[in-house]
């Protein structure tokens, strides 16, 4: 396998790692937060302000943060019990039609939030009222971002794949992830 491409592919998987732990991180922040938010209503009745929208924008980009990373792990939620019974050729003909798929739902994703992005950015969109007002822009950029990084990833396992049918790599230069269906 080419030098250039397995140097592009750590760095790939050195950002997507990165990416992981700040969702991961901003988890653990979320559970902070909900428990001070539920502590303060039960015993003081006093809720902490913006929780629901700081929650709710958290949400959908801890989940684009993290989704390329799954997928490049090959972790994702997946049933293979017509998988197994089929031939490895056809096995490999019928992940790369699911990578094309992928392909083309995460550009139609990005087509479809692109316009609201640039809407929420050029007027300041904002959820909430009162005390704290949540800026929806970062939660819009990271559905962008984690989109471009699918794309990204489904095009490193589509030449892995294609490289491996040309007999042009070893099992062990393509990572445990790779299978999309």
């Amino acid at each position: 396998m080419n030098n250039s491409f397995l140097k592009l592919d750590k760095g790939k998987t050195k950002l997507l790692e990165i990416l992981n732990a700040i969702a991961c991180f901003w988890i653990f922040v979320l559970m902070i937060l909900i428990a001070v938010d539920v502590f303060g209503r039960v015993f003081f009745n006093m809720p902490f302000k913006g929780t629901p929208e700081l929650v709710s924008n958290s949400i959908i980009a801890i989940a684009f943060l993290e989704i390329p990373f799954v997928l490049h792990r090959g972790d994702h939620v997946r049933s293979t019990i017509l998988l197994d019974k089929i031939k490895p050729g056809l096995r490999t003909i019928l992940e790369l039609i699911a990578i094309i798929i992928g392909i083309v739902m995460f550009i139609l994703l990005i087509k479809s939030s692109w316009p609201d992005f640039i809407k929420a950015l050029s007027v300041g969109e904002f959820e909430g009222e009162g005390a704290l007002r949540v800026p929806t822009t970062p939660a819009r950029a990271t559905i962008i971002i984690g989109s471009i990084l699918m794309i990204v990833e489904y095009i490193f396992i589509f030449i892995k794949k294609i490289l491996k049918l040309k007999g042009k790599t070893k099992e062990n230069d393509i990572h445990k992830g790779g299978d999309v269906l």
